[in-house]
């Protein structure tokens, strides 16, 4: 979660919420090189509305006003169009103090933050090694030339095979070795104790691997940026509301091939937060009060699933294009994608999540919190 400095008003309390994509959220163990296909960040947004009807017609009248034709506003069809189309939106939800929430992933850092917290320290709990280590590592093979790393183990959870897994311990340890970091002798230490952990005659290629999920069609799949995405935002909304999440319905854009992994997560965390088996973090919280309804429908039935796509697409453009130019974006889509993050308020939970390494944050030119506010918000 990232602080702007602004907090508007608090949102007023709302049970229907609006949740779309951009940026393929599919399996990243299935992905051939870091690029991405041209889509290295993924978004989810979550928009909430006191009177659909009231947001419908908002949506429709953007869509005359712009001249956008009959169908759609999709975010990937509109070009110039989408950056005042999201900048009216923001204002439209603020003035009537309905929540936004986004997840905003930079896929390499998701992967870097798999192999941190399943091949190094799965063995191990955040009282053993705390989630600023953790992230400090994460952070160190996003921005480092680790490519090599990071496509052997998208292979090794393909492989489900010990030698795949073994492989990409020596591969990180010799990564490490070339650096004088002293984040990169940390990692070293951890490296050396998974490669002990792989030794061992029990071991198995699960224990340093994510935990399979399974689609629709029976087939197996690893992390998947839209599933924590989606858990996030759930645990986000139970922060946001006064009382609980009875009541609550969710309309997610419909998910041909992965509505049943995302059904059954956020069952599982439903029973985990039961058993208070989730951890306390800031911005979220996954000790989750009643139980919210997730459904699935196409624009058609819904239309107001249109303003989550808008802006989705608008955050995604802003990091994709930060990226690839180095902070040199169009300063519309900089306002507005600022307007975002001022829409937001921290205690709410609202506003916009990173999921990315401070470096990106500095080259994208966002402001960010510090590294220990998370720990102070605890104490």
């Amino acid at each position: 979660m990232i602080d702007g400095g602004i907090h508007p008003a608090s949102s007023i309390p709302v049970d229907r919420y609006f949740l779309d994509e951009s940026g393929h959220g599919g399996d990243l163990a299935s992905a051939k090189e870091l690029a991405f296909a041209g889509q290295p960040f993924f978004a989810l947004a979550c928009v909430g509305a006191g009177d659909s009807a009231l947001l419908a017609a908002e949506l429709d009248r953007l869509r005359v006003h712009y001249a956008c034709g009959e169908s759609e506003l999709k975010s990937t069809k509109l070009g110039k169009k989408l950056t005042p189309i999201a900048g009216e939106l923001i204002s439209f939800l603020g003035r009537h103090r309905w929540p936004l929430f986004v997840e905003l992933v930079d896929k390499r850092f998701f992967i870097a933050a798999h192999i941190v917290n399943h091949l190094l320290c799965g063995s191990y709990g955040l009282d053993n090694i705390d989630m600023a280590s953790r992230n400090m590592i994460a952070e160190f093979l996003s921005d480092e030339d680790s490519d090599a790393v990071l496509l052997a183990y998208i292979n090794a959870c393909e492989t489900l095979s010990m030698t795949s897994v073994a492989g990409v311990i020596d591969l990180l340890w010799d990564w490490l070795d070339l650096s004088d970091a002293e984040i990169a002798r940390t990692a070293q230490v951890l490296t050396m104790f998974a490669r002990d952990r792989v030794r061992e005659s029990s071991a198995k290629a699960e224990d340093f691997l994510p935990i399979a999920d399974e689609s629709t069609t029976g087939k197996k799949v690893w992390m998947l940026p839209n599933l924590q995405c989606l858990t996030n935002i759930y645990a986000r909304l139970n922060q946001s509301r006064p009382v609980s999440l009875d009541g609550a319905r969710l309309v997610h854009d419909e998910q041909m091939q992965y509505a049943k992994v995302l059904e059954d997560s956020k069952t599982l965390m439903e029973q985990l937060a039961a058993e208070t088996a989730l951890p306390i973090v800031p911005f979220a919280d996954y000790r989750l009060r009643g139980r919210g309804n997730l459904v699935f429908a196409t624009g058609k039935i819904e239309p107001c699933l249109q303003a989550a796509d808008i802006l989705a697409g608008c955050a995604m453009r802003f990091a994709r294009d930060g990226k690839a130019r180095k902070a040199r974006i169009d300063e519309p889509l900089r306002a507005v994608f600022h307007r975002m993050i001022d829409a937001g308020n921290p205690m709410q939970a609202t506003g916009i999540n990173l999921v990315m390494s401070t470096r990106l944050l500095e080259t994208l030119g966002v402001p960010h919190i510090p590294a220990d506010f998370a720990e102070r918000m605890l104490l």
